[in-house]
């Protein structure tokens, strides 16, 4: 009986345990999307690959491929806010 209470708290505590992080860079309207392509060219060619926009009701969601590894964001944050200064980690799931 033991087993078959262990086994399953077991297996949610792993499946609930995992987050998701990425790093927002900012939100912006589409009539800057101009000067947001030339903002993100100022990023390493490794960091530039690491970015996401999303254009959305008007806006441009700017923010970095999600990861569960949120010491890595941590390490990379001060350069992502040599560009945009506003930049902060935040968790998806």
């Amino acid at each position: 009986m033991l087993r078959i209470i262990f086994i399953p708290f077991l297996f949610s505590t792993f499946l609930f345990s995992s987050s998701t992080f990425t790093v927002r860079l900012g939100v912006f309207n589409l009539k800057s999307e101009l000067q947001l392509s030339d903002t993100i060219d100022r990023f390493t060619p490794a960091l530039k690959k690491t970015v996401l926009t999303d254009k959305t009701d008007g806006f441009i969601y700017v923010y970095t491929l999600p990861t569960e590894n949120k010491g890595h964001l941590k390490k990379l944050l001060p350069a992502y806010r040599k560009v945009f200064s506003d930049a902060y980690i935040s968790k998806i799931k």
